[in-house]
């Protein structure tokens, strides 16, 4: 018998010492706009009883069966302590978010969306979709193109909140590293922001990519919800289009950095919108 375990199996109350030093701190993501983590994962700091004990055991006793001759032991509820169970199970099909009228305003001339279902990889189900508009046109003198990638990434294992959590903070980390150079060019990182009211926790970065073919600047927003992870990149430049009518990609001045992070805030929230909507992809 365990040195804090009454007569009848119960635990005493332990009372710890040394102030909060056992205590597992909850984790906040770094970053320029600190605030409190939110989320139904948030540290409970149960303080069990002796009262509690005693009645999970007795809720336990009540909730054996016997089959056979044999005890089979069933318990619920609050004795529970395994992983939590996935919210989301599935995808939505295809690519139908985010919606035509958003999709009309942020990308007016996109030509039909190439979808990407990348299907199960393991614990991961994983789906994305493109929408580009054309680097040509039959006259003018420039034109504007805008590119749209949203990628859902779905952790369905016994761990799949802990594991989208982590693919999470990965993100979170890679989009801080600054200017990365290597032989092809450039990636300037601007600092994330933080960015309340979508999913359960959601930042925002952009990046400007430097290469022999010319500058372009990328808005990336990641969003957590529950179990799954949904990355929305959006891009594109106005452009000199030469005596052919295509677009001099080298000579192109990318968008306006509020008109890509607009987009991808926007799209992203109503992406995450759809997939919390979505009845065939939540656990019933």
């Amino acid at each position: 018998m365990a040195p804090d375990q009454e007569l009848d199996g119960s635990y005493r109350e332990v009372h710890e010492t040394g102030g909060s030093e056992g205590a597992v701190p909850e984790f906040v993501a770094p970053g320029p706009v600190p605030f409190e983590a939110e989320g139904p994962e948030r540290a409970s700091g149960f303080a069990w009883t002796k009262k509690k004990s005693r009645v999970a055991i007795a809720g336990a006793v009540a909730a054996a069966v016997v089959i056979g001759g044999a005890v089979v032991w069933g318990t619920s509820g609050s004795g529970d302590k395994g992983a939590p169970r996935n919210h989301f199970v599935a995808l939505p099909a295809g690519c139908e978010a985010p919606s035509p009228n958003l999709l009309k305003q942020y990308m007016p001339a996109a030509e039909k969306a190439t979808p990407d279902v990348g299907g199960v990889s393991g614990d991961q189900k994983y789906a994305s979709c493109d929408w580009r508009e054309p680097l040509r046109a039959e006259k003018g003198k420039s034109l504007t193109s805008r590119h749209l990638r949203v990628a859902t990434r779905l952790f369905v294992g016994a761990s799949g909140l802990a594991d989208a959590k982590s693919d999470y903070q990965s993100a979170w980390r890679t989009s801080k590293q600054g200017t990365v150079t290597d032989s092809v060019g450039s990636v300037h990182n601007e600092a994330p922001v933080l960015t309340r009211g979508i999913g359960d926790e959601a930042f925002l970065h952009h990046s400007v990519t430097t290469t022999a073919l010319g500058r372009s600047g990328t808005t990336r927003m990641v969003v957590r919800t529950q179990n799954a992870v949904v990355t929305i990149d959006f891009d594109g430049g106005t452009y000199p289009l030469d005596h052919d009518g295509i677009a001099v990609q080298r000579k192109g001045v990318p968008l306006d950095e509020t008109v890509t992070r607009g987009a991808a805030q926007a799209i992203a929230r109503d992406v995450t919108g759809a997939l919390s909507a979505c009845l065939t992809c939540v656990r019933r």
